[in-house]
């Protein structure tokens, strides 16, 4: 009879392990920076954009989800990527000069997508979102940490 309580107490403790063990990895992974958040707010604007940017029709929503990302580019000027806390001294000054300098081009870029739809330049405008397109890669590429799977 004594044993029937340690047995019920170890078979509880088996049953919920996993789910504390998953717990604790959901909130190790949850953790974003200011930057990250920005960037997603911003992608998802921006697959919107990529959708709608050849139809005229929609150009005055479009031109509402590129203030959208024009304004979180412009705040990312001032924020510091993840990667930047891995360098130092003269590493981490050429680091942060690369990312602002692909931040300015980036906000440059969306400036004339939203000059070129204001003008009703579809297709001006479509070959400026090839453009940030290519920029967003380069600048993940360079500035992003790899997504860990």
């Amino acid at each position: 009879m004594k044993k029937r309580p340690l047995i019920l107490t170890l078979a509880l403790l088996l049953v919920t392990l996993p789910f504390v063990q998953a717990n604790h990895h959901e909130e190790e992974e949850h953790h974003h920076t200011e930057l990250e958040d920005q960037m997603s707010a911003m992608n998802k604007a921006w697959r919107s954009i990529r959708r709608q940017i050849k139809d005229p029709a929609k150009n005055e929503s479009t031109l509402a989800l590129v203030a959208k990302v024009k304004a979180g580019a412009q705040k990312s000027l001032d924020l510091t990527p993840m990667l930047a806390e891995e360098q130092k001294g003269a590493a981490k000054e050429k680091f942060m000069a690369g990312y602002l300098k692909a931040m300015k081009r980036t906000v440059g870029l969306i400036g004339q997508l939203e000059k070129a739809l204001k003008a009703g330049d579809n297709a001006g405008a479509a070959a400026i979102v090839g453009k940030l397109n290519d920029a967003r890669k380069k600048g993940h590429e360079n500035f992003k940490p790899e997504d860990e799977d």
